[in-house]
């Protein structure tokens, strides 16, 4: 079996044909988009690009041997234009339905794989589910315990029996998401922040979740962190 990944691409709207362009370049058809607002102070807006405008976020299905070269694909062709800023990770996938891995098999026995496993993650995302109306609590809460931006996504219901989802969670109307990507050292302190901001116990009845990034770009930006 191939390893995979889950791609997370943030960035400004008006992407969505260049993203999907490159990702069918790599062969990649699991994915999907969604509209959503960035917040983040100034001092950090030109480094992730996740001021208070409207974002789009494209997830992704990828085989991990091809994760680092989408990246720097997509870092290179935004640095080189100068166009839109935002973030791209990756996360690996522990398990999954056996036809996303074998979709990718073919394909692995003709390029080399890179092995990018390690379990030293230095950054994590932030999966907060929270009720409508506490957007504001949330990142206020993250950003005190170090959190420098963050997502959010309206969480729409399909319909008044159906559940919208993301990474299998069940997202019920009138729940709002927030994505925010910090550092180790960060992320038990953002949690617990968050928590005790917006939690089951609090009006928020907000949940919180975390899962580890293995690599990490801006786009628009020089470096590139990969572990």
């Amino acid at each position: 079996m191939v390893n995979i990944k889950l791609l997370f691409i943030i960035l400004d709207e008006g992407y969505d044909k260049k993203i999907r362009n490159i990702l069918n370049k790599f062969g990649i058809k699991v994915k999907t988009v969604s509209n959503a607002k960035g917040t983040a102070s100034s001092s950090i807006l030109d480094y992730f690009g996740l001021s208070e405008t409207e974002k789009e976020v494209f997830i992704a299905i990828v085989p991990e041997y091809s994760s680092y070269e989408i990246l720097l694909t997509l870092k290179n062709y935004f640095n080189l234009t100068r166009e839109g800023t935002g973030i791209a990770f990756t996360i690996p996938i522990t398990s999954s339905n056996k036809y996303l891995s074998d979709s990718f098999l073919k394909n692995n026995l003709e390029r080399n794989e890179i092995n990018m496993q390690n379990n030293n993650f230095q950054y994590h995302l932030i999966i907060t589910i929270v009720s409508e109306g506490y957007l504001e609590q949330v990142m206020s809460a993250a950003k005190r315990a170090g959190a420098s931006g963050g997502t959010a996504i309206k969480g729409r219901g399909l319909a008044d029996y159906t559940s919208a989802k993301i990474l299998g969670f069940s997202i019920e109307p009138g729940k709002d998401i927030v994505l925010n990507v910090v550092s180790q050292q960060d992320k038990t302190k953002v949690m617990e922040e968050i928590t005790k901001a917006v939690g089951i116990k609090t009006k928020g009845k907000g949940l919180c979740v975390s899962l580890p990034v293995d690599s990490i770009i801006g786009l628009d930006i020089a470096n590139i962190n990969q572990n």
